[in-house]
């Protein structure tokens, strides 16, 4: 737990816009009296802020984390497939449970089911737990792989987890009760570096499932690659919050 208030507390300062905010501030404060360390801070800020919001930055920024397409032969030795939730929406009121995957979840279990039919006898375990509702992530993911995916391999539920270490320490005892140690982990391609490093951590052998690579026709566009927005932030900001975990937790 202590490293997960360590990678929080590093993502408030480091991840954007705050951070390019913070050191504008700073210059702001500083310009009266240091004028010249002011005005290099307050430059900073400004281009700091200009570089993380453009689709070409988090662009490449975001695929130096992806990992490679799943291999077909080390599939053939995986034992188990593991999901890891990536959150719930709990506004399906057009639904029985109210509470359905998010679109990062749901996109895993597309992935997931694909690879369920074509290995129909591998165990899959599906990994998240508290959601503020009556239904945990873990039990919400195993219930759309059966009823919406038509997925009829074994599927066993983790449900304690709250972050990606808990996934692996939990997603272990149950492979350890069961004598599995090769496993293919669903994600997406920008999170399984983490992901897998985590699990590995543990013991388990990981191969990384990934899924949801990111393409982004801005930033193959020359006209627009260069140009701000805020979804380039949020990729941007995401691929951080990956950097930092990856390094906290190993």
């Amino acid at each position: 737990m202590t490293l997960v208030i360590v990678h929080r507390l590093l993502q408030s300062l480091i991840l954007p816009p705050l951070n390019s905010i913070l050191i504008l501030l700073i210059g702001i404060y500083l310009i009266r009296k240091y004028n010249r360390i002011g005005k290099i801070a307050i430059t900073i800020g400004i281009l700091t802020f200009y570089i993380q919001s453009t689709p070409f930055f988090a662009y490449y920024l975001t695929k130096s984390l992806e990992l490679p397409t799943l291999d077909e032969t080390q599939m053939k030795t995986v034992q188990a497939i593991v999901v890891l939730g990536g959150g719930v929406n709990g506004h399906g009121y057009e639904y029985p449970f109210k509470v359905i995957p998010n679109t990062e979840t749901l996109t895993r279990l597309n992935y997931a089911a694909y690879l369920a039919h074509q290995y129909p006898n591998l165990p899959i375990i599906t990994s998240g737990g508290y959601t503020g509702g009556r239904y945990t992530e873990g039990k919400v993911m195993r219930y759309a792989l059966q009823n919406n995916f038509f997925v009829t391999n074994p599927i066993y539920v983790e449900d304690s987890s709250r972050n990606t270490d808990e996934n692996a320490k939990y997603v272990t005892q149950i492979l350890q009760a069961k004598k599995l140690t090769k496993i293919a982990i669903v994600s997406q391609a920008y999170h399984l570096r983490r992901a897998c490093m985590v699990f590995r951590k543990y013991g388990v052998e990981a191969v990384p499932a990934s899924t949801d690579y990111m393409y982004s026709v801005d930033a193959a566009t020359p006209s627009l690659a260069f140009i701000p927005s805020a979804a380039a932030m949020k990729y941007t900001a995401r691929a951080l919050h990956e950097i930092i975990g990856y390094w906290v937790y190993r």
